[in-house]
Parts: C-alpha cells; structure tokens; sequence
C-alpha cells in the first residue's frame, strides 16, 4: 500500500468518525423542553430529530427548524424570533433573541430549561 493510499484510508476513517459524532450530537438535543417566554408564562420546546422545532406558549403553536451550535441548539421561528438552548453542566438555559438580532448579542436574559423526554 501506498503513502497516498494510507493517507487517504485515514482521512476516510477520520470524516467518517466526524460524521458519526456530529449525527450524535444532533441527536443528543432532540426531545421535549419546558422553559418560559420572556413575560414568565410557560413555554415548551420540541426538537425533532428531523430539525424542526415545535414551540406552544398561551396556546400559541410555533414552528422553526433549530441546528446545533457548539454547546447550544439554535433555534430560528417563522416568526422571527431566535430561541437559543446551551446545555449548562448538567442543566439547560434559554436566551430569546428579537427578530433581526444576531445570537451572538446578548438577547433577553437567560431562563432555566427543564428537559422532560
């Protein structure tokens, strides 16, 4: 076998392993959360494994499709709004974001996140 061709198992091995893990992370997020909307009422949060998101807030149904990023799932609603999700530790937190404010400002103040399937 050659260099080439050792290199080139390698690297195959290699994207097939970052593959496997970023399918997993994806994975790890998708379920059901319960949290509360920037006025205090209670808002659940579901996240398909499929990328799409499902929120209810005062009977208000919401849909959005989230991804992950880093150690959080961002999720972008139809309505504007960013919702984003970071796993802190062993628990979960929530900053809202207002529509056409990039997540990386520091939206509303973070709410603590139960996950509940």
């Amino acid at each position: 076998m050659t260099k080439h061709e050792q290199f080139l198992g390698i690297f195959a091995a290699m994207l097939l392993t970052l593959l496997s893990v970023s399918a997993v992370v994806a994975g790890d997020w998708a379920g059901k959360y319960v949290t509360e909307d920037t006025k205090g009422n209670t808002f659940t949060i579901t996240l398909g494994a499929d990328s799409k998101a499902h929120g209810e807030k005062q009977g208000h149904v919401l849909e959005g499709a989230w991804s992950v990023d880093g150690a959080s799932a961002v999720i972008k609603w139809t309505t504007g709004w960013t919702t984003k999700l970071t796993q802190d530790g062993d628990g979960y937190s929530k900053t809202a974001y207002r529509p056409g404010t990039p997540v990386t400002d520091e939206g509303a103040k973070a709410t603590p996140v139960k996950r509940v399937e």
